[in-house]
């Protein structure tokens, strides 16, 4: 079965950097001017680079990007930067000194500030923290960077992925076979997501170990109360679900958990199904990628990752929602892939 929801085609953004621009460190040589759309840049700097942002997963205009960039030295300082809108067919700017650059780009801040002003050096934007409790459910926070030599022609080009990563409930079903239960539905389902790892550096690409955790062993209420989009992680099924076989199509977000062995301080992050089978509540935590319900080799959740679920239900579940089940009660399918491509490595349980 093949996941095509994800789907999105390849949207390529021009982006004239003029790249050395408005920053906490901004050199004497350059002078702020604003262009037509009303964006700051720097104008008397010495040259202009094109930069091209790849995005893969987003028609959107109007998407806010931070554009750094920093000397490719020793020291890496901050040469420029500047916060730009991005529409396809227009032209933001900021301006730099010719040399060896390292430009970086972070697509959907979820702040305002994030404390840029603080941030001097390449060193100190990898060390940078974004919390998924600030950001846009339907537009996620993505980041990359590129090395190039400001003053030669040509552009540089920044291929931009999401920090964080996606498990999806593509189908569910019931398909109960015990003494009294033959036809019935699980109602009342909500669908979330438990040890979630809400801290993560913007800039890092693998070894994520959880910094904060929300929703520890279930859904917490006081959790959930300080996400600016709740959605991002707790989803409601309308209707019943009975054997008739149910789309909710639903797509929860979490930053990555790759942690090696499950303790206390780094717990799975899970998928939680709960729902009421003849008014007992019944619990169906799955924990995404890992045994044994792991698409390919059960590492856990990587960065833009989409992890895809069918899922068939078949007992009462679990008594709690931190409790795992087995495949004995839920019956899944599960796909990995890049959140933007519609081919993936397929596993049923």
């Amino acid at each position: 079965m093949r996941q095509n929801a994800n789907a999105h085609p390849v949207m390529h953004l021009t982006v004239l950097l003029l790249a050395q621009g408005l920053s906490a460190v901004s050199l004497a040589s350059c002078s702020a001017v604003t262009d037509e759309s009303g964006e700051q840049g720097y104008g008397t700097c010495d040259t202009v680079t094109p930069l091209e942002i790849n995005i893969k997963g987003s028609r959107e205009d109007g998407l806010t990007a931070d554009i750094f960039v920093y000397n490719d030295d020793r020291l890496q300082r901050l040469d420029s930067y500047q916060r730009i809108s991005i529409n396809e067919g227009t032209v933001p700017f900021a301006a730099s000194q010719t040399g060896k650059k390292i430009i970086a780009a972070i697509l959907n801040p979820s702040s305002d500030t994030y404390e840029w002003k603080d941030i001097s050096s390449f060193p100190g934007l990898q060390e940078a923290e974004s919390s998924l409790k600030r950001e846009n459910a339907g537009r996620l926070l993505m980041s990359g960077y590129a090395r190039y030599t400001a003053g030669r022609a040509g552009k540089c080009k920044i291929n931009m992925t999401p920090l964080a990563a996606t498990v999806r409930l593509n189908s569910i079903r019931c398909d109960f076979s015990g003494e009294g239960y033959k036809d019935a539905v699980l109602e009342n389902v909500k669908v979330y997501l438990t040890n979630v790892n809400t801290e993560a550096r913007i800039m890092q690409q693998e070894g994520f170990i959880p910094k904060e955790i929300s929703n520890l062993g279930g859904l917490v209420e006081s959790d959930m109360s300080g996400f600016s989009y709740p959605e991002a992680v707790f989803r409601e099924i309308s209707v019943p679900v009975g054997r008739q076989t149910v789309y909710p199509d639903i797509t929860l977000a979490c930053y990555p958990n790759e942690s090696i062995q499950e303790t206390a301080g780094s717990p799975y992050t899970r998928l939680v199904i709960e729902g009421t089978v003849k008014g007992k509540t019944c619990y169906y935590p799955i924990s995404v990628n890992r045994e044994p319900f792991a698409a390919g080799t059960p590492e856990g959740i990587i960065r833009n990752r989409c992890y895809t679920y069918s899922l068939t239900i078949r007992s009462m579940g679990s008594s709690d929602p931190d409790t795992p089940v087995s495949p004995s009660d839920v019956t899944a399918v599960c796909s990995i892939l890049p959140w933007h491509e519609t081919d993936g490595t397929e596993v049923s349980f």
